[in-house]
């Protein structure tokens, strides 16, 4: 069901350090059926191993992708907040070329939510979804999408049926690779000799600087920076030709690269900049890393001391966002219907489940107003500002929010969220 690692996934090396060990944890979002919830649970090995060569961060473990990836439940379009995020990238590529009917590929692309954005903007598009049920969704949605993992039959797939591809999206999506130099070499065999690649990954200075802990689950193999990715893609015959930091989920990474041979310019300004900034961070020291794991205990202790409180006043605290991230922090922290009596989620798939591990209760949002509770714990606190706009009646109602990222808060709203 799953393999260990002893080398790094991007340059091979096998001077690893282990740097977090967040215990036994079920796979974050292997929700449970009420019905099933005597039965026992996987649990899989949670360590972060840190590459003394390329500075890659990586699980030590790999769990088989058809395990974690045929049925998923995670769906773009629900947030709004990327939504936006989607509609702003495919507007700022737009302005990138000066030809139009592009055709953009994207990759692991969900329910098509990225994709719709490009159609708005002229451009002819294809999705490649590995989970069954959501692609199903998007070619509902008449985004057309071939239901596959990415690799090199796929990628020839794609170039039989629909010729060489000018835009190459992977948002969100890289972190989620083994083999990730496979992939890379699949997008260079499809991609049109002046194309684009746009992937988009979790940062890992957020990681380090902000806690960002919970963001680590056994989907997410792989936690960046710029400087392995600049290996990475050079490795398999691209140039990295610009790069930016964008807010979503947390803070991510936005890295663009084109083939070798390709008359694209470099920003060299852009990524140097951001090369010295790492290393003025200390992100190439394994000893920065370390210091994550301290933080991560009183993250730990500083909630559930809070919950305890909150609990010995006969106070109700519910949460909001059955997220990945709210797995993580959950099952590492202990937290279950002990301290958190229910989880309130806008993903129809979520709902009437349980979270994996502790089994805590997933409803719509129109369950909170008829169940009031004190307090709302902001699982997934990348989207804060978007729940508690949508939790108005909660603050009415005098409820606050706890906020467990970058350091244990409670917050009454979103002008408190810095």
């Amino acid at each position: 069901m799953f393999k260990e690692i002893n080398c790094c996934r991007i340059c091979n090396s096998s001077n690893l350090s282990e740097y977090l060990d967040l215990g036994k944890t079920p796979l974050a979002n292997s929700l449970v059926r009420p019905e099933n919830k005597d039965k026992k649970e996987i649990f899989f090995p949670l360590k972060v191993l840190f590459c003394n060569n390329c500075f890659l961060s990586q699980l030590s473990i790999v769990v088989d992708p058809e395990i974690l990836f045929k049925d998923y439940v995670y769906r773009s379009s629900v947030s709004k907040t990327f939504q936006n995020h989607c509609n702003q990238m495919a507007k700022e590529l737009k302005k990138r070329f000066e030809k139009e009917n592009l055709l953009v590929l994207d990759i692991a692309s969900n329910d098509g939510c990225l994709l719709q954005e490009f159609k708005k903007q002229g451009f002819k598009v294809i999705g490649v979804e590995p989970a069954v049920n959501i692609s199903k969704i998007a070619n509902e949605n008449k985004i057309q999408t071939i239901n596959a993992f990415w690799d090199l039959d796929t990628a020839k797939k794609v170039l039989e049926e629909f010729g060489k591809v000018n835009v190459i999206t992977a948002t969100n999506v890289l972190a989620h690779v083994d083999e990730v130099s496979s992939f890379v070499s699949a997008m260079h065999y499809v991609l049109d000799d002046n194309g684009l690649i746009v992937i988009e990954v979790p940062y890992a200075e957020n990681l380090i600087e902000k806690n960002q802990f919970d963001t680590i689950y056994h989907e997410h193999l792989s936690y960046f920076i710029f400087r392995p990715l600049i290996e990475l893609f050079e490795r398999n015959n691209f140039k990295v030709i610009d790069v930016q930091k964008v807010d979503i989920h947390g803070g991510t990474l936005r890295v663009f690269a084109a083939k070798k041979t390709s008359s694209r310019k470099i920003n060299e300004n852009a990524i140097q900049q951001l090369l010295k900034e790492e290393k003025s961070k200390n992100l190439y020291k394994i000893e920065t890393y370390f210091q994550l794991a301290k933080n991560t205990e009183k993250i730990k202790f500083d909630l559930v001391s809070l919950l305890k409180e909150i609990k010995e006043k006969n106070q109700k605290t519910a949460a909001y966002g059955a997220s990945a991230k709210g797995s993580t922090l959950l099952n590492y922290c202990n937290i279950g219907t002990d301290f958190i009596d229910f989880i309130i989620d806008d993903t129809p798939e979520k709902q009437n489940l349980l979270t994996p591990g502790k089994h805590i209760p997933i409803f719509p949002r129109s369950f909170l107003e008829e169940n009031k509770t004190d307090f709302l714990l902001l699982l997934s606190w990348n989207f804060a500002k978007e729940f508690i706009s949508k939790t108005a009646e909660h603050r009415k109602k005098g409820g606050k929010y706890i906020l467990p990222i970058p350091e244990v808060k409670v917050i009454e709203s979103e002008e408190e969220i810095t």
